[in-house]
């Protein structure tokens, strides 16, 4: 989600390849898990920020002939996830480029409208709400899911990651986001007027050897490589040197025998009035 003019955003974690190759990872299974009992073959689905495109192809088989389309910022990103899905045969998924603000498509247009780690990046997640459900059908679905970092829990302890969440924290509220997303999913949903609200919430858990040294080599590489590091320094949260150790630090925790990462990540699915 960056440049213009499709929108006035600077994306937290960037479009670096150690960051596309981390969300790449991600399942309809389970990043739609909340979403999933609801839909039904046939149905026209909008996936937006939808990256590398996983989650969409996912979605894209399970509701075939239905359409679905997914809408992100990055037009490098989408490329490849069109070579990606055509490579797997995938007829009825499109990609294309576009703003959550300004959604290239005619009112009540979809059945279902899915944002999944999306709104913790905007300065405006209200007016995103809005488009949302403008071009939802009333009834219609409206997802959205979204972290917690506030619930962020991990051992062993250590200092430069401890100063990483600080200096994360910090960088993602001057970007105009917000990495405690998840607790206002709520209160967002019950300011636009929906219907049927139901809030659940589920916990992302790293705790086997491959996935602590997955998270943090993935960690580390961001920081060294993407704007996660880079606008830190840029805005004097951190030099060179403590991005530097908070990516070791990250490496070292990755392959230490007691190493578990976990956060909360919140999930509102509510109907279109």
């Amino acid at each position: 989600m960056a440049g213009e003019p499709l929108t006035h955003e600077k994306y937290t974690h960037g479009h670096a390849p150690a960051t596309v190759r981390q969300h790449g990872r991600r399942t309809a299974e389970e990043a739609a898990g909340f979403l999933l009992p609801e839909l039904r073959p046939g149905m026209r689905l909008l996936d937006i920020g939808c990256g590398p495109g996983s989650i969409t192809q996912g979605l894209a088989q399970r509701l075939a002939p239905g359409q679905v389309v997914g809408v992100d910022l990055s037009r490098e990103t989408l490329e490849a996830a069109r070579k990606n899905a055509a490579a797997q045969g995938i007829a009825n998924l499109t990609y294309e480029a576009g703003s959550v603000y300004e959604l290239p498509f005619p009112d009540a247009s979809f059945d279902v409208a899915y944002a999944h780690q999306v709104f913790q990046h905007l300065r405006e997640p209200g007016k995103a709400l809005r488009e949302m459900l403008r071009v939802v059908r009333s009834g219609g679905l409206v997802a959205v899911r979204d972290v917690d970092w506030g619930t962020a829990s991990y051992w062993p302890s250590d200092p430069w990651i401890d100063r990483f969440i600080e200096t994360h924290f910090k960088t993602w509220d001057r970007n105009g986001g917000d990495p405690r997303m998840g607790r206002r999913l709520r209160a967002l949903f019950n300011a636009a007027g929906i219907a049927d609200l139901t809030i659940t919430a589920a916990v992302w858990c790293y705790a086997t050897p491959e996935e602590t040294l997955e998270w943090g080599e993935s960690y580390a590489e961001r920081l060294l490589t993407s704007p996660m590091g880079e606008r830190a320094i840029e805005y004097g949260y951190a030099s060179r040197a403590d991005i530097d150790a908070m990516a070791a630090a990250f490496r070292a925790w990755a392959v230490h025998p007691d190493a578990l990462w976990a956060f909360v990540h919140v999930a509102a699915l509510a109907r279109k009035p």
